[in-house]
């Protein structure tokens, strides 16, 4: 029942305070308890954690840096799945998270992490020159490409972002179209999924992380 509130209200568009005050059980500080854990395709949140990892990986940002998860360990990271010609979703999307990009120069843990669905077609000189384009940081901002079978492995089975639809216009290897955004402590471990489209998911995003930092403080 209280999911279903929780779903009912992040439908109808209200404020991310009260969703995240009703979800904490309580606006005030001391009410507030950790966020969730997820380990299953459904998301259904668990309060208590979970064995469920992003799993290893070997990747190159834009930079031509190679990536893998134990790049992660230790950092908070908000993961997407995007690809430089997506005409759609993925502009709003790279639009919304520069809120995150620029609350996380105060936040020397946090990262952003876009993984190409496209990555035949995106090489980090292409991914470079879309992070030029958009006011990327690519010291705060990772965009990866790599291994395609890579990177469809962790859309569906770490970060459970994959729902099953394809952009029907976009390029015939696309992975998947979507606007979740994941939010993943520093054990690698899922704890927040977002729809990056909406400015008030942003903002409990930002919120969510926050409570993240606070948490590896205690």
């Amino acid at each position: 029942m209280r999911r279903a509130v929780l779903l009912a209200m992040a439908a109808l568009g209200l404020g991310s305070l009260a969703y995240g005050a009703l979800r904490r059980g309580g606006g005030s500080p001391e009410s507030l308890s950790t966020l969730p854990y997820y380990e299953t395709t459904d998301l259904t949140p668990h309060w208590s954690p979970v064995a469920h990892r992003v799993q290893p990986f070997q990747l190159v940002t834009q930079s031509g840096t190679p990536l893998r998860e134990t790049d992660l360990d230790g950092r908070i990271h908000v993961a997407s799945f995007i690809f430089t010609r997506c005409p759609n979703v993925c502009p709003t999307l790279v639009s919304r998270l520069q809120r995150v990009q620029n609350a996380a120069r105060d936040w020397p843990d946090v990262r952003l992490v876009s993984y190409s669905v496209t990555p035949a077609l995106d090489t980090p000189s292409v991914l470079s020159a879309f992070g030029r384009t958009h006011h990327i940081d690519a010291e705060r901002w990772w965009l990866t490409t790599g291994d395609r079978a890579t990177i469809k492995r962790l859309a569906r089975e770490s970060y459970f972002a994959d729902d099953a639809r394809t952009d029907a216009g976009g390029p015939s290897d696309a992975l998947l179209h979507t606007e979740k955004l994941l939010l993943v402590d520093g054990a690698r471990r899922l704890r927040g999924v977002y729809n990056g489209s909406l400015p008030f998911e942003i903002e409990r995003l930002l919120e969510d992380i926050r409570t993240l930092r606070k948490e590896g403080r205690s």
